[in-house]
């Protein structure tokens, strides 16, 4: 056979082999980067939407609704300077209904405070802004999902009426404005979570104590009614009135100064301090009295003045349930971390009274889609390298074929077996380098392309984004190339061992 012939009976093979890795290499770039994107992105939107760990009361039972834990808490809000810890964030849950004038939607309130991280939500921000946390000028501010917005025909800035649900019997409305509309695409978010300002559940809730002193109007002999008044906690409550030998809520009666008390019309002070059985942290309400105007009353001595009308100043420190939350979000430096971190928070800093849930147990069903994802690029992967094995096997065979003349002659001039076949072997690993490289700069370019222009579509209510997510990552792309050749190479030793089964006499008249 002569070389013409042998050259035009091997390029065409060698060059469907060539095509084999080039395709299948692209296959497994493009399957690896879809993967990782899909992973990415989906860990990115659950995690972002309510951090790595969640931490809350360990009597929670019901997933939509917080119980209270306290904010001063030895973690927080400290824990962000953790190495592997990037932030910590308040927050509260609640169960909730919507109302418009023809519609009604359950919903999930989550309520955030000044601390929130907002990066997340400001990405899949669709309209509107942002709601102000904190702002006096925009107490009522709530953001709602589109999902939400289309099925009540709502927009931004309509006014909605909120119902909030405490018990059976206990809902109560909330006025809130539409300041803006969200879309993540996971249906668990989407369908659910509608966010305000977290005052608005600690109010409502009642977490913590509220102490008013009510004052009468009138004045009677020259005294006051005093009455103390509680409201938040268990309702089995403990009035304390500091300076006085008073006993529960009253009504007390104080003597206001007259004339003869010196000095004249001196500030009348009292305090009150509310505690319940449940511990709740304690709640102070003060007035201060002050006589106003006086009127003359008649005794044996003559006449005196007594008071008539009183100014009354209130103050105190406005209600304990503002140091009280639903739990805490942790955001994490690197999801790789997640176990790690989980066990440490868990065992180092969190109270005995509060539990670790992680982003994996919140929703389960979506990591174990990811990790199905994992299980099929192995399988990808392998059957890309069977298929580049069993192309090159075939060239190889066919170039050794072809060479069997070459071979008896270099066998007849004194080459061992072992050095013919690296021959062969070095060449069909160049074979593979150039089919590797053609295979990198195809799956690469796709994928680039559709990074950049997102041109293959999904439905993002069954894939929970809109276009297919691609991540490229120089580690992968590398492991791949020099995986696929050494095992590539490693495999085609065996079909080499052809070369020493050639006898230098036969060969050499080969033809």
């Amino acid at each position: 056979m002569d070389k013409d012939r042998a050259d035009r009976f091997s390029r065409p093979i060698v060059t469907i082999a060539v095509l084999g890795i080039v395709i299948g290499m692209a296959v497994m770039i493009v399957t690896v980067g879809i993967t990782t994107g899909f992973q990415r992105e989906v860990r990115a939107k659950v995690t972002g939407a309510g951090g790595d760990l969640q931490l809350t009361s360990i009597s929670q039972s019901d997933p939509k609704e917080t119980p209270r834990v306290e904010i001063d808490q030895d973690l927080y809000p400290w824990l962000d300077t953790v190495p592997g810890i990037k932030h910590i964030q308040i927050y509260a849950t609640r169960p909730g209904i919507i109302e418009t004038g023809e519609e009604i939607e359950g919903v999930v309130l989550k309520g955030v405070g000044t601390d929130h991280d907002w990066t997340f939500l400001r990405k899949h921000l669709e309209a509107g802004e942002l709601p102000a946390i904190g702002d006096t000028a925009r107490p009522i501010d709530l953001l709602l999902s589109s999902y939400h917005a289309e099925r009540l025909r709502l927009g931004v800035d309509d006014t909605i009426t909120v119902y909030l649900v405490r018990g059976p019997d206990d809902i109560r409305p909330r006025k809130f404005r539409i300041s803006g509309l969200y879309k993540t695409g996971l249906e668990q978010l989407d369908h659910q979570l509608v966010y305000v300002d977290i005052a608005h559940l600690q109010r409502f809730a009642q977490w913590g104590l509220k102490a008013e002193i009510l004052v009468s109007d009138s004045v009677k002999d020259g005294r006051v009614r005093v009455e103390g008044l509680a409201f938040g906690g268990d309702r089995v409550y403990t009035y304390d009135w500091p300076g006085t030998d008073w006993q529960g809520n009253g009504p007390h009666w104080i003597n206001l100064p007259t004339i003869f008390d010196l000095p004249y019309r001196k500030d009348t002070l009292i305090t009150l301090i509310v505690s319940d059985a449940d511990r709740t942290i304690p709640d102070t309400a003060w007035v201060r009295i002050r006589a106003d105007s006086m009127s003359a009353l008649t005794s044996i001595g003559g006449l005196y003045p007594s008071v008539e009308r009183i100014i009354v100043e209130r103050g105190g420190t406005g209600g304990s349930y503002t140091k009280y939350c639903g739990g805490f979000e942790v955001a994490l430096d690197n999801f790789a971390d997640l176990g790690k971190m989980d066990d440490l928070v868990y065992g180092e800093y969190l109270d005995i009274h509060m539990r670790s849930l992680s982003v994996a147990d919140r929703f389960p069903e979506i990591f174990a889609w990811l990790e199905l994802l994992d299980t099929n690029v192995v399988v990808i992967i392998l059957l890309m390298v069977i298929v580049a094995i069993i192309n090159m096997t075939s060239a190889l065979l066919i170039i050794i074929l072809e060479r069997t003349k070459m071979i008896g002659v270099l066998k007849a001039l004194g080459s061992s077996s072992g050095a013919i076949r690296r021959i062969f072997l070095i060449d069909a690993a160049y074979i593979l380098g150039i089919g590797i490289v053609l295979g990198d700069l195809l799956g690469v370019g796709l994928c680039l392309l559709q990074k950049q222009f997102g041109l293959v579509r999904l439905p993002i209510e069954s894939y929970y984004v809109d276009a297919v997510p691609v991540s490229l990552d120089a580690g992968p792309i590398l492991l791949l190339n020099v995986g696929t050749l050494v095992i590539c190479v490693l495999a085609l030793i065996l079909p080499s061992l052809l070369v020493t089964r050639i006898a230098p006499a036969k060969a050499i008249r080969f033809d």
